[in-house]
């Protein structure tokens, strides 16, 4: 039964006439009489008297007005609940990112949304670029921020949004500090330091090897705090975005060693269900996240 007859049933209910009921809903007179004749020919009961004083309930009219104002008030609440969610609010959003994307966007990107939309709830995811990948898919995740990696999943969209590139991380004493240009064979002479959890680091710093040796002397860390501190006793290397090191570039304890090599470029993506309907809220967060990124950009360039 469509929500309009029951709205008509119960408004006439109320105002006892076609006409004020025909211009609560927009109607006219003879659709509302046809309404109710409709649901009387589908339940093959009769609704309502008329008298002077106008439209009266039967028995069966009573009864089945018990139950159809309380479909038409969920029918009402569920749309208010829809209109809400679109409109941002009420709701959630949630994010995911792999290491270099959480730390370069997500601060700012919560606090942009936590301010526009302050009554939906807000939950950050941060792994290696596959598994933020994987429950993007899954829609356990609504968008995430990736560096790219070697697949792509044909159930996403994925959006360039800016690039990012890996230099050579090492203390002013370590013995390649002051070498000018540092070659495959000087990487291979000494420990490096990988990033376990960051697959996507990982597999770049593979093709930069091509091909990649298994006898590659490598220390694996699963925190970067703990490579930069590492670092700074002068005995490692490693593979690091510049962001990942600004404090330490600034204060001395770290430099860095521009490889000038374009397999070492890493694509940052945005990437979301290409079922995904956007609302009011998905479009915010995706216009925040690429204003933010042409910051970052021109700020580079």
């Amino acid at each position: 039964m469509k929500h309009l007859k029951l709205q008509a049933f119960c408004l006439l209910v109320d105002l006892k006439k076609l006409a004020p009921v025909a211009k609560e809903l927009g109607i006219t007179p003879p659709t509302v009489s046809f309404h109710i004749r409709s649901i009387e020919d589908e339940y093959g009961v009769r609704l309502f008297r008329t008298n002077a004083g106008g439209y009266r309930l039967t028995e069966a009219g009573e009864g089945l007005y018990h139950y159809a104002r309380q479909i038409v008030q969920l029918q009402n609440d569920m749309d208010r609940f829809i209109e809400n969610l679109l409109a941002g609010n009420i709701g959630s959003i949630r994010l995911g990112a792999s290491g270099l994307p959480a730390h370069i966007f997500m601060p700012e990107i919560i606090h942009q949304i936590s301010t526009a939309y302050p009554d939906i709830r807000i939950s950050l995811e941060v792994k290696t670029a596959p598994e933020i990948e994987n429950m993007v898919a899954l829609q356990e995740l609504d968008f995430g921020l990736i560096m790219e990696t070697k697949q792509q999943n044909p159930s996403l969209f994925y959006e360039t949004i800016g690039e990012d590139s890996l230099v050579l991380a090492l203390s002013p004493t370590h013995e390649l500090a002051t070498k000018k240009d540092i070659s495959k064979s000087d990487v291979l002479k000494n420990k490096v330091l990988l990033h376990t959890s960051s697959s996507s680091t990982n597999h770049f710093i593979e093709k930069w090897m091509n091909p990649f040796l298994p006898s590659f002397y490598t220390i694996e860390l699963d925190s970067v705090s703990t490579i930069k501190k590492m670092l700074i006793f002068g005995k490692t290397i490693a593979f690091l975005s510049v962001a990942l090191i600004e404090d330490e570039l600034k204060s001395g304890l770290l430099m860095k060693k521009d490889l000038h090599d374009m397999t070492l470029t890493r694509k940052i993506q945005l990437v979301y269900p290409k079922s995904r309907l956007d609302n009011k809220i998905d479009e915010f967060v995706k216009k925040s996240i690429y204003d933010l990124a042409s910051k970052i950009n021109a700020i580079k360039s």
